[in-house]
C-alpha cells in the first residue's frame, strides 16, 4: 500500500512539473495518414524542429483512404478534439485540413499554421483569417519537364497523370487553369486524371502511342475494382516496371529504385520545417500570424534514382 500511495503522489508532482517547462501544445491535423510517405517526412521535420518546446498530437483524417462521404465527419471529430484539448496552435497538413477544419478556425484566437496547400488559401479562408497563415505547395511542373528535356531531345509531348483526388483537381484548376492541356516551351502537355487503379494501368501501357515521356503526380487515392486503395508502392512500383516510356516525378516519394527515375521535386520535410519555423515564431517570438507573410517554397531538390 506504501508503494501505490509513493506511486500516486509521485504521479501528481510530475504532471505540475511537466507544465513548468513551459511546453506549448500544438494539434496537428493531418489529411492523410502516418503511414503515407509525405505526412511521415512532416511529421518528423516538426518534431525535430520543435523538439524540447512543444507537446504534439496528431489527428489523421485519412481523406485519402476514406471515402469522400466521411471527410465531413473526420473533420467534425478534429475540430471537438482541438475543443477539449485546447491547444496553444494548430497545424493543418494539406489543402482537406485547411479546407475542412482551419477554415473554421479562422477569425478565432487560436493560431493556425497550414503546409502543403496547392489551392489559394483564400479559397477557403473567408471572412476574418488574421490568425491564419503558412506554407504553400506548387508542383514545379514547368521547370520539370523543360529541364527534363535536356535529358530526351525528342521530348514534343508529355503526359502527367494523377488521380482524381482534392489535390489532384486543386492542381488543375491552379496550375493549368482548369483545363487538361498546356504547352511548356515547345513540349504539349496533357494533365491526365485518373479515375482508378485499372484506368491508371491503361494510361500508362498506352502513353507511348501519344507521349515520349510520363510524369507521375499523386496516385495514393487510387482504387480497384473492389474500391478498396491500393497501395501507394504497388502503384509506383507497377508503373517504373511496366512503363514503356521514361517515368519521371514532381514529388520525392516518388523517386527512387523501382520507382520515378528522377525530378525536380518537392519534400514534406521541407514543409514541415518551414510550417515549425512560423510556429515558433508566433509561440515563442510573438509574432501575430498576419504579421507572417504565406512562405512559397518554390526552389525544389533536383534528384535521380
Amino acid at each position: 500500500m506504501m508503494q501505490r500511495l509513493t506511486a500516486g503522489v509521485f504521479l501528481l508532482l510530475l504532471v505540475p512539473c511537466l507544465w513548468a517547462t513551459g511546453l506549448k501544445r500544438i494539434m496537428v491535423v493531418d489529411s492523410y495518414h502516418a503511414e503515407y510517405d509525405w505526412s511521415r517526412d512532416y511529421r518528423m521535420a516538426l518534431q525535430d524542429v520543435l523538439r524540447d518546446k512543444a507537446q504534439l498530437t496528431f489527428f489523421q483524417m485519412d481523406t485519402k483512404r476514406l471515402p469522400k462521404a466521411q471527410h465531413a465527419a473526420r473533420a467534425e471529430a478534429a475540430l471537438r478534439l482541438i475543443a477539449t484539448e485546447k491547444p496553444d496552435l494548430v497545424i493543418t497538413g494539406d489543402d482537406a485540413a485547411l479546407k475542412l477544419v482551419g477554415a473554421r478556425l479562422a477569425g478565432s484566437r487560436l493560431p493556425v499554421v497550414y503546409l502543403g496547400i496547392n489551392q489559394n488559401p483564400r479559397s477557403y479562408l473567408t471572412g476574418n483569417h488574421a490568425n491564419v497563415t503558412g506554407v504553400l505547395e506548387r508542383p514545379l511542373i514547368r521547370r520539370n519537364i523543360l529541364l527534363m528535356k535536356s535529358l530526351i531531345p525528342t521530348l514534343k509531348r508529355a503526359l502527367v497523370l494523377f488521380d482524381n483526388d482534392l489535390t489532384s483537381q486543386v492542381i488543375r484548376d491552379e496550375m493549368f487553369g482548369g483545363l487538361d492541356s498546356m504547352r511548356f516551351g515547345d513540349v504539349d502537355v496533357d494533365l491526365v486524371m485518373a479515375t482508378n487503379y485499372a484506368d491508371w494501368q491503361q494510361k500508362i501501357k498506352s502513353a507511348p502511342a501519344t507521349y515520349q515521356a510520363v510524369w507521375v503526380g499523386l496516385y495514393q487515392a487510387l482504387r480497384d475494382g473492389a474500391g478498396n486503395v491500393v497501395p501507394d508502392r504497388q502503384v509506383i512500383q507497377w508503373t517504373a516496371a511496366n512503363s514503356p516510356r521514361p517515368v519521371f516525378g514532381f514529388w520525392d516519394f516518388a523517386i527512387g529504385p523501382n520507382k520515378a527515375a528522377g525530378g525536380m521535386v518537392l519534400s514534406g520535410h521541407d514543409q514541415g520545417v518551414a510550417a515549425a519555423i512560423i510556429a515558433q515564431n508566433i509561440l515563442f517570438n510573438r509574432q501575430q500570424p498576419d504579421q507572417i507573410f504565406p512562405v512559397n517554397l518554390g526552389e525544389g531538390v533536383l534528384i535521380f534514382s
